[in-house]
């Protein structure tokens, strides 16, 4: 059965907190880095509250530079340690989290991730790249790359599938017009997790679909 988030892009804990009231959501992904009044009661309050259906990242849209401080994340993913909540660390960009999250004892999980928001690297790339995340030993690898032409969809259903007979938990997704058949074929078959806003104003990447018309096209082809 396909598992739907709701990504949240706001810049402050009322805006977020209306968000997270949203109904036919398995998941909702807070984007901390937005968050202009965000602080440690807000944060423990939420993963309090929504346990394992909360994914929380640092990061910002298109890998820009992050602005809290590498101390506060440090700080806000020991808090978040004491609860289920999901997080989310680009294997490239988060070193110093990724470390945090590796020598501390959690009950969080660890989504790590991979982004790339001009193209779709080569499937050697990618699998090279997997080999080098499973050391972090995560809960879920994620991958998601712009794609500049629709062959670059077969790049990432072969990863896809390669990551399957592993018997490893991912999200491979497609960013960008020429991406739509890898979200699709990820829902098909097998994505953890399907990033799908409930408006296409709301979306957190190019590409993707909103939950209804996702909904729609897997109900067309019977899934």
């Amino acid at each position: 059965m396909n598992k739907y988030c709701l990504p949240i892009i706001k810049n402050t804990k009322k805006e977020v907190l209306k968000q997270l009231s949203t109904k036919g959501y398995d998941f909702y992904e807070v984007w901390l880095d937005y968050i202009r009044d965000l602080d440690e009661k807000f944060i423990s309050d939420m993963a309090k509250k929504y346990q394992s259906k909360l994914i929380v990242l640092f990061r910002r849209q298109n890998l820009e530079k992050i602005k809290l401080p590498i101390q506060k994340r440090q700080e806000w993913i020991k808090v978040l340690s004491k609860y289920p909540v999901l997080i989310d660390l680009d294997f490239l960009t988060q070193h110093e989290e990724l470390e945090t999250f590796t020598k501390i004892k959690t009950k969080s999980k660890l989504i790590l991730s991979f982004h790339n928001y001009k193209q779709t690297p080569s499937l050697d790339y990618l699998q090279n790249l997997i080999s080098k995340m499973k050391r972090f030993n995560p809960d879920c690898f994620k991958v998601a790359t712009f794609c500049q032409k629709e062959s670059d969809n077969f790049i990432l259903l072969n990863l896809l599938l390669s990551l399957r007979e592993q018997k490893l938990k991912y999200i491979i997704l497609g960013m960008g017009k020429n991406g739509l058949m890898a979200r699709i074929f990820g829902a098909i078959w097998g994505n953890e997790i399907n990033f799908a806003p409930k408006n296409l104003s709301t979306k957190s990447a190019p590409g993707q679909l909103t939950k209804k018309s996702l909904e729609l096209i897997l109900k067309g082809l019977n899934v």
